[in-house]
């Protein structure tokens, strides 16, 4: 999928083994940049470790995107997998999406989600859910993609969306 924005032009495409330096680098320099206060910081060794396993081992049915400007750097990337939890009653999880801070907010993050739900779509998965830090700041942009705000038992938000009409949000996506 090629995307047009006032930075450049860009690619999604599904991530390969050989984008794994890029990958642990994007993760930790925008992990760390969305929580400076936490401690102990993600290093770089551990991201690398957390990724091998996953190329790896592709739980859950795990997939990985990249978001690629025309040089052939890697400036963002999602992950999902099927979800499986009797309590909540979603099929798909996006279980990650990080961007460097100079690539966000230029419609990548709504196109690379809409990857995510056109794959589902695709595996005949209809509903999705994804957990963040109540925190991050990003929880606005799942708000603005229509995720519905989880609850625990007590009316707690602990950072938890849900989206039940895949189809819906892939259409909000492609705009």
């Amino acid at each position: 999928m090629r995307i047009e924005t006032a930075k450049g032009s860009f690619i999604i495409r599904d991530a390969k083994p050989a984008d794994l330096p890029a990958l642990v680098d994007i993760h930790v320099t925008s992990w760390n940049a969305t929580y400076p206060a936490h401690e102990p910081k993600p290093t770089h060794q551990l991201r690398e470790q957390q990724w091998k396993k996953a190329f790896e081992k592709k739980e859950n049915n795990w997939f990985c995107y990249v978001v690629e400007k025309q040089d052939g750097d890697i400036v963002g990337f999602s992950t999902g997998n099927d979800f499986d939890n009797k309590d909540l009653n979603y099929e798909g999880q996006l279980n990650k999406i990080h961007f460097l801070k100079q690539y966000q907010r230029l419609g990548l993050g709504r196109r690379l989600v809409g990857q995510v739900v056109n794959h589902f779509i695709k595996q005949g998965i209809h509903s999705m859910i994804l957990f963040a830090d109540p925190a991050n700041p990003a929880v606005r942009f799942y708000e603005g993609l229509g995720g519905k705000r989880l609850l625990d038992k007590d009316g707690k938000f602990h950072g938890a969306y849900g989206w039940q009409d895949l189809q819906k949000l892939s259409e909000l996506c492609a705009g």
